[in-house]
């Protein structure tokens, strides 16, 4: 079957490029999804800046905007009146009170940028969830509040914030009455905002710049990868279907190509009752046409039966078939077992004995070597066939 190898593996190679290629296409191009909110003109995600400070709850820290369109560049000088002092600049993406433009982030996994503090410095990152149960109209501090610290150095560097590890504020969920425990309880499907913040080691009475810029959201989208999967398992189910229909016919083929190369061969019919013009080679061959169903009968058995030594028999099967006298009862026994197992309720078993073979397995072993199939498959595909 030299030509049903060669179209598998050529389709094979073909299917399997056309695969990765719409695979990584789908499953890496389009799958994977980023949002650039920083610079302003470029992003992906209509926000407004909102600067928040202490000074309503009796503080008197204060905050000076330097840029909001190339980067978020900002001065700070938090004061020491409240044991807890802020200043917090968000990116909203909605208005306090407008729940229908809150954002879905589910979708996005990180977010990276690059921040520069003067001098070096701990800030927090926030992002404001809506919550059904507690989230007010107008009350920024109603959303729920999942943050967590990093570390801003005086050179730029690159930072990145793994959402799936923030942490619910311990105030938030003490102002609301809820348990600490909740503190990992968040969902990213309706973010009203992110923010930046200090922390409680950002130094107070001293002037500092803050300069946040370059955020890109990072995420996936398996909605392509779905896609993928469902492109990619019926066309190789197709593929493997027309493979087996391919193997089906190449495999008949085989074997109908082998039985007529040796249908000289095997004609025991003919032989018997054809004229010879050498007497012993008639005689033996007739009598193996005759024989070969016999499980007893062996090159010794036709030696005793026709008194012709053992190599004088395989000399006139040589000359006549350019077979030994084995090779020659094989394709005799084998070649009746294919007729055999045309025929419908055939059973496998039964034709291995009725053939000369006691041993049904090594029979199974014979018929395969000779027809590169078991006879329970040549049987299929007659069936199929016919």
């Amino acid at each position: 079957m030299p030509e049903f190898y060669r179209k598998t593996i050529v389709s094979f190679l073909c299917l399997s490029m056309l695969t990765a290629l719409l695979g990584y296409y789908l499953c890496v191009e389009l799958t994977s999804v980023s949002k650039t909110l920083f610079p302003a003109h470029e992003s992906a995600i209509p926000w407004k800046l909102m600067t928040t400070t202490d000074v309503p709850f009796g503080g008197s820290s204060s905050t000076t905007v330097n840029d909001s369109t190339l980067s978020l560049n900002y001065d700070v000088y938090l004061t020491d009146d409240l044991e807890i002092p802020f200043v917090i600049q968000a990116l909203a993406f909605a208005e306090p009170g407008d729940f229908n433009s809150l954002v879905d982030l589910t979708k996005f996994s990180r977010l990276t940028f690059k921040a520069r503090c003067m001098p070096h410095n701990v800030l927090t990152f926030y992002v404001h969830l809506f919550d059904e149960e507690v989230t007010r109209r107008g009350d920024p501090s109603s959303y729920r509040t999942a943050s967590t610290p990093f570390f801003c150095k005086e050179t730029r560097s690159d930072v990145e914030i793994d959402f799936r590890h923030l942490e619910v504020e311990r105030w938030w969920l003490n102002t609301f009455d809820i348990s600490v425990s909740d503190h990992r309880n968040y969902r990213l499907d309706k973010v009203g905002a992110i923010s930046y913040g200090m922390s409680p080691h950002s130094p107070v009475n001293v002037r500092a710049q803050i300069d946040i810029g370059e955020l890109i959201l990072h995420g996936h989208d398996w909605r392509y990868a779905w896609a993928f999967a469902g492109l990619a398992v019926p066309l190789w189910c197709g593929y493997l279907f027309w493979l087996f229909r391919q193997y089906t016919s190449s495999l008949i083929k085989d074997v109908k190509d082998k039985l007529n190369k040796d249908l000289p061969l095997i004609a025991y019919q003919q032989l018997s009752v054809e004229p010879h013009r050498d007497r012993e080679k008639g005689q033996l061959l007739r009598f193996m046409a005759r024989e070969y169903s016999n499980p007893d009968m062996s090159l010794e058995f036709a030696v005793t039966a026709l008194g012709i030594n053992r190599t004088k028999i395989n000399e006139l099967l040589r000359d006549e078939l350019g077979m030994t006298f084995n090779a020659y009862l094989k394709k005799l026994r084998l070649a009746e077992a294919t007729r055999l197992l045309s025929r419908d309720g055939a059973n496998v078993a039964d034709i291995a004995r009725s053939v000369g073979y006691k041993n049904v397995p090594y029979f199974i072993t014979l018929f395969k070597d000779e027809y590169g199939c078991t006879p329970k498959t040549f049987k299929d595909l007659r069936v199929q066939e016919s």
